[in-house]
């Protein structure tokens, strides 16, 4: 289902065979996702899962960057306000990138030296204003968009790879990629 909903939001991503690590050692480039990295496919499902009533009341996020810009391109896709909180240690590269995919759909809000300053801020604005919490990772939407990568991987190899290693900031990409390969394996 998750993989429905990026349609035209997330790109398929190529897999590449990269041969100078070893045989069929195959790298996913997510980094070429209109954003830059996959955060995209869990940003946008959430969003994508939300009701009308839901959406009205905007969105809110909290992220030292790449989440934020998911966030950002899926406002801007679905003309949804939202409110993106970061660090203000957040390079202004990822804030002039997060602004440009949001454009007058998103305002970002720069509190505090660290990623848990500026979620407890979102978390405040969404006890305030009821708008909808669009977290990075801990959500089961979030880590089902994010593992249309192992999906695409499948489908892209013509089977199920033996071993995938994929990263683990807070956990979303690997339990959306594990439950995935967990459901399609015998």
């Amino acid at each position: 289902e998750a993989q429905e909903s990026l349609k035209g939001s997330a790109r398929k991503t190529p897999l590449e065979n990269a041969n100078r690590l070893g045989e069929n050692i195959y790298i996913k480039s997510e980094n070429l996702q209109l954003t830059g990295a996959f955060k995209i496919r869990g940003a946008y499902n959430v969003m994508a899962q939300l009701s009308d009533t839901e959406l009205a009341k905007g969105v809110v996020a909290a992220s030292a960057g790449n989440h934020a810009q998911g966030v950002a391109y899926a406002c801007r896709s679905m003309k949804v306000h939202g409110r993106i909180y970061v660090p203000t240690t957040t390079p202004k590269q990822k804030r002039d990138r997060i602004r440009w995919h949001g454009g007058e759909f998103v305002e970002l809000l720069a509190v505090g030296d660290t990623y848990d300053a500026a979620a407890a801020a979102a978390q405040a604005d969404v006890l305030r204003t009821g708008a909808a919490w669009i977290h990075a990772f801990d959500d089961v939407r979030t880590a089902a968009g994010q593992g249309t990568i192992a999906r695409e991987i499948v489908e892209q190899l013509g089977k199920v790879p033996d071993y995938v290693i994929a990263p683990v900031g807070g956990g979303g990409c690997l339990a959306g990629i594990a439950s995935y390969l967990r459901a399609i394996s015998d």
